[in-house]
């Protein structure tokens, strides 16, 4: 996992929160629990509401060599000065990135939105989820378990230079935090707990199916041959 958003690709260990009760992993075991902070690019290292469209967020790489069917899944909270809209991203070559779809289970009841194709030039064209709406209601800062998407795109099988991104949908005047508010404060952060990129084990061929296999390439040669001859 980096900071890449952060104006840097380190991790420290402020970066990995353990031990206190506010900070605890969405598995509420604040013993053993150990979760990543994600701060934004304002120069107190709060959300800057002038950040472009996905340049404040984590990146998580994983190889999928030998997998197919990928899928994601994580756990995200956002506190009450953090962006309110996330977006997730992934990439085949570690270069370009394309927006994905992220199936919210049961968090709707706690607030979340799962948002398409946005009106708004200040916020992603395509898929993000929203804590926004509940900032008012609920009063924000809660943990959304158990988030989920499924990367259909053949090309994320296979493939070494797999990774995904957790970045901010949103900026200007649609870059709000969890209660409704505008950015650039010292404060806001992202969390992210049981990230995890998984995938279907791609069975190996055994020796003896390559040796039906060419045997039956030979034998189509071979009518081929006769028919060509006939």
């Amino acid at each position: 996992m980096t900071n890449s958003y952060n104006g840097t690709t380190a991790v420290t260990t402020d970066d990995v929160l353990a031990g206190v009760s506010s900070d605890t992993g969405a598995n509420g075991l604040s013993n053993t629990s150990q979760i990543w902070r994600v701060r934004g690019q304002n120069p107190g290292n709060g959300w800057s509401s002038q950040a472009a469209i996905g340049t404040q967020g984590a990146q998580f790489a994983a190889s999928t060599v030998g997998y197919s069917g990928i899928t994601v899944s994580f756990d995200w909270y956002a506190t009450t000065q953090g962006e309110g809209n996330l977006q997730l991203q992934y990439t085949t070559d570690g270069v370009n990135y394309n927006n994905v779809a992220i199936n919210i289970g049961a968090n709707s009841a706690a607030g979340l939105a799962s948002l398409t194709n946005s009106t708004s030039d200040n916020t992603v064209t395509g898929a993000y989820i929203s804590d926004n709406k509940k900032s008012n209601a609920l009063g924000g800062q809660d943990w959304f378990q158990g988030l989920t998407a499924t990367i259909v795109d053949p090309a994320a099988a296979n493939d070494a230079n797999f990774a995904i991104r957790l970045v901010n949908a949103s900026t200007g005047a649609d870059d709000l935090s969890t209660q409704g508010t505008a950015l650039n404060n010292t404060s806001g952060n992202w969390r992210f707990d049981n990230v995890s990129i998984s995938g279907i084990a791609t069975p190996v061929p055994e020796p003896e199916t390559y040796v039906q296999l060419l045997a039956g390439l030979a034998a189509l040669g071979f009518v081929a041959r006769r028919r060509k001859s006939a």
